[in-house]
Order: C-alpha cells, then structure tokens, then sequence
C-alpha cells in the first residue's frame, strides 16, 4: 500500500490579502473568482462633475501599463474607445483585468500613506463614438 501525500492547500493571492484592501475610494475589486459582464469608470469625485461610463468585459480587447518614475498609466482599449487611467498601485487594478474580476474604478482625490494602496489620480476617455467624452 503506498502512501499518498496531500498538497497543502495553495492561498489565492486574493485570499491572502485584508479584504477592504478590495474596495476603496478608487473603486472595487470582487476578491472570489467571480467574473462580471461589465466594468463601470466613474470620472470625478465627489463635490465635482461626476461621469459614469459602464463597458460590457467582451469589448475590452487590451490593456497596457506603464510606470514613469513615481507615476503609473493604465490604457485600455474599449471598442472604439481609449480609457487611460493614471494613479499608483495600478498592478492591482490589471491583475484584475486579467482575472474579469474589475468591478468598478473610480477617480480618487484621496491619497493614502500606505504604499500599496490604490490611487486613482485621473480617468481620461477618448471615444471615437461620441466627441463629447
């Protein structure tokens, strides 16, 4: 009789993070592996013009991420739009992407001391669709 030996049990990175690092001021991010149909910018913070953009996931074709010194860029390519969204922590917000598990983004004048925090600094939509974006 042979022995089997049991895998211990591998962590998701999701679980191995507190969950309210998942939700903030720059939006949400569902920590399960759930999958969501639509992703949703809001442009704006509070006490200022608030835009609210929603794209079903399957028009999302990519998504590029640069860091420039202490600045991060996130463009993602929506149908016929352009969606830049600049901040830090934004590794997260791709790792996300990756994993359809965005659900929300948000512009946050919030800034926070911790390093790995998320900020959303600017979202900035070119459509091709519609000029008054």
């Amino acid at each position: 009789m042979s022995l089997k030996h049991k895998k211990p049990p591998v962590l998701l990175e999701t679980e191995s993070v507190n969950p309210d690092a998942w939700n903030g001021p720059w939006g949400r991010i569902n920590p399960t592996s759930e999958t969501f149909d639509v992703i949703r910018f809001c442009q704006g913070t509070a006490g200022r013009n608030l835009k609210m953009h929603s794209y079903p996931v399957r028009v999302i074709s990519s998504w590029h991420w640069t860091q420039e010194q202490d600045e991060e860029q996130l463009r993602i390519e929506a149908g016929a739009d352009l969606i830049t969204v600049r901040g830090k922590g934004l590794e997260r917000i791709v790792e996300a992407l990756d994993r359809g598990t965005l659900e929300v983004l948000k512009e946050s004048a919030h800034l926070d001391a911790d390093t790995q925090a998320i900020v959303v600094s600017q979202i900035g939509i070119d459509s091709q669709s519609d000029p008054g974006n």
